[in-house]
């Protein structure tokens, strides 16, 4: 044995990876004690400089770094033997299990002792080395596939086969079967935010700030990070993420991102209408940008030309009219009067005027479309909401004190649905366990037992979901409805009078586009708006004393709102 010593020299390898393939092996330190153990049985004495180690998957030729040495020791001829755990713990793919056999074959490498075998330089060993190797690779191309059969399954359950995002967290059942909930601590400010960009009066800077001094919203705790401010790429990336807005993107097998709806027991943040006017106003399909011209002109985020279809530009118009030949010209970078050449600092009361100009780019060269003066777009906003849109406190008060009604009808009918399902579920509950006795007491067969196992536990969860999605809907509603009516009473001063944030706010949140066509607007309401001058319109056209413009009927002592009451309300 001592003379055996002398012609071999050895290195003891030892792996464990971080990746599925490893969860059930050995940590490194028991692989270097059970390699150990097995040099002591073949009389063999390790040093610590003999042993490497690395915390690294071998499903990739090439990307360990210390089984890279190890090669190159070999063919130097400075290391002969290799002591390993198991052969996987050398090689997991076809090309290093190649390697090391033709190490073997050259009489590079003379043995690699393992707790299975020593395998040397025979046809017998390298065949069985090849097998226990490719064995190792076929397993880790079976838990691949397995992987991503149950992310594809995930997927289309609903739930993102990822980490859940701020404002969300995952629940703590089985491993493979988490599933998202919503952050008690975080849902509510996340979607805050999202609806203060909407409002049109944040950047994106802006709103980092916004979320860190005044929401303290935190990141999601994890094991080694987590619970500090977000990053404005976090912004960026919550803004542009579908997820909140109710789907996402996955690939579900055929190598392509589909489309897949978030599981309906998760509350949405925001509507998918609103994502995709985040995305427009971020400029490019979910990657964000910034205006320079959002504080200078409020109609350029939602203007389109109606010819081309190509984005309206805005820009500033200066101009003088001289005092004595009466002409008007653009006065910037001038110092006279183009006419009678008489200098600007000794004009007498001249008269300057300032514009600004609405145009089309001409993204069709065809494109003859004309500009427009941003005031006759304030004009224009302000009648349309006038004469369509908007309504008076006694018509607000009016309808949200009926929609008060209904909506206690629908919380009575919430709290009922909640009461049925909770009892179904308890029901389901009950017979699952009188299942397990039946099965402890062998009344039952097997195969029948895990037909009703399986049929109990899906009722079980099919009224689990019911549950979470009942609950503070009518309430939701009623905040929306408040906010629409609030928005819709006195909506044609802040296109009259209000400045360009005010203007940038209502413009969101009334219309998704404004179209600029043979200098005339066409103005694309939101549904919850377009319902209400639906109703506003056919209330006027029952009954013509409806909404006197002079005076507020009163709502409690005439029938003008009692006649056209069902006309309203069942939009």
């Amino acid at each position: 044995m001592k003379q055996q010593d002398k012609k071999f020299t050895y290195r003891v390898y030892a792996r464990k990876s971080s990746e599925t393939e490893d969860r059930q092996t050995l940590s490194i330190s028991s692989q270097i004690d059970e390699c150990k153990k097995l040099a002591d049985s073949h009389g063999i004495k390790i040093n610590d400089e003999e042993i490497a180690t690395e915390s690294k998957s071998a499903k990739e030729p090439y990307s360990r770094e210390a089984f890279e040495n190890l090669l190159k020791e070999i063919e130097s001829g400075k290391v002969n033997s290799i002591i390993a755990w198991h052969p996987n713990r050398l090689s997991r793919n076809a090309i290093d299990a190649a390697r090391l056999v033709d190490l073997l074959d050259r009489g590079k490498l003379h043995q690699i002792i393992t707790n299975l075998q020593t395998y040397k330089k025979t046809p017998s060993d390298i065949f069985v080395f090849q097998l226990m190797t490719s064995q190792a690779k076929m397993e880790n191309d079976n838990k691949s596939i397995d992987v991503k059969r149950g992310l594809k399954k995930k997927c289309l359950i609903g739930y993102p086969p990822r980490l859940t995002i701020i404002g969300y967290k995952n629940d703590e059942g089985r491993k493979g079967e988490c599933r998202w909930l919503p952050d008690p601590k975080n849902f509510n400010l996340v979607k805050k935010l999202l609806e203060l960009f909407l409002s049109g009066k944040y950047s994106v800077r802006k709103l980092q700030q916004y979320a860190d001094k005044v929401l303290c919203i935190r990141t999601t705790q994890r094991r080694r990070e987590g619970s500090k401010p977000m990053s404005v790429s976090g912004i960026y990336n919550l803004l542009g993420n579908p997820i909140p807005a109710g789907f996402f993107y996955a690939d579900i097998g055929n190598g392509e991102k589909e489309r897949c709806e978030l599981h309906k027991s998760l509350p949405r943040m925001i509507s998918e209408e609103q994502y995709w006017q985040i995305q427009a106003m971020l400029r490019r399909k979910g990657k964000p940008r910034q205006s320079k011209y959002y504080e200078s002109f409020p109609y350029k985020e939602s203007l389109r030309c109606g010819n081309c279809n190509g984005s309206v530009t805005a820009e500033h118009k200066y101009q003088l009219i001289c005092p004595k030949c009466k002409k008007k010209f653009t006065y910037p970078n001038k110092d006279n009067c183009p006419t009678c050449g008489i200098k600007i600092d000794k004009m007498e009361n001249p008269k300057y005027l300032h514009y600004i100009y609405y145009h089309c780019i001409h993204k069709n060269s065809n494109c003859k479309e004309g500009s427009i003066q941003q005031v006759e777009i304030d004009n224009y906003m302000t009648d349309y909401v006038r004469n369509n849109l908007e309504i008076s406190p006694a018509l607000r008060n009016w309808c949200l004190k009926h929609f008060d009604e209904i909506m206690n009808d629908d919380q009575q009918s919430e709290i009922e649905r909640r009461i049925s399902w909770e009892r179904e579920k308890n029901n389901k509950q009950n017979s699952y366990k009188e299942l397990i006795m039946m099965k402890a007491k062998k009344l039952i067969e097997e195969n029948e037992f895990m037909e009703m196992k399986e049929s109990l536990k899906k009722d079980i969860k099919d009224a689990e979901d019911s549950l979470l999605s009942i609950g503070g809907s009518a309430i939701k509603i009623m905040t929306e409805a408040r906010k629409n009516f609030d928005f819709a009473t006195g909506v044609s001063e802040i296109f009259e009078n209000g400045n360009y944030k005010d203007k940038l706010e209502a413009l969101s949140e009334f219309c998704s586009n404004l179209t600029l066509k043979d200098k005339k607007l066409r103005i694309c309401e939101k549904k919850v708006y377009s319902i209400i001058i639906k109703g506003l319109k056919e209330a006027k056209a029952k009954n013509e004393q409806f909404e006197p413009k002079k005076y507020e009927a009163d709502n409690e002592k005439t029938e003008v709102f009692t006649s056209v009451r069902p006309t309203l309300l069942r939009w």
